[in-house]
């Protein structure tokens, strides 16, 4: 888990581009895919689970934020990403860390 992306808490842009990879670093095509993604503080609750705004193309899984997705308590949040199809899921973790806002 390499990655580690920052928003600040209630942002709504960027929004976030994920690529899966095969096992030789190649770019998965997801096309067709359903796209979900979920966002703890650790293993055990999920603060956010959205599967609005959240598509799959050959080039990777995009995530559009809504108006209070990323309105989160500051802190480094568990990311998974997961493309299905069928009885198929590809599962990507990712950091995500909410920064506070200034007053």
């Amino acid at each position: 888990m390499a990655t580690s992306i920052e928003y600040v808490a209630g942002a709504e842009r960027p929004a976030l581009t994920i690529e899966f990879l095969d096992e030789d670093n190649a770019v998965i095509d997801l096309t067709g895919f359903t796209g979900s993604v979920k966002l703890g503080l650790d293993t055990t609750t999920t603060a956010l689970t959205k599967s609005t705004g959240v598509s799959c193309s050959s080039t990777g899984m995009s995530i559009a934020w809504a108006a209070g997705d990323l309105a989160l308590t500051p802190g480094t949040y568990l990311g998974e990403a997961i493309a299905t199809a069928s009885s198929l899921d590809y599962r990507r973790q990712f950091t995500l860390v909410i920064l506070p806002a200034l007053a």
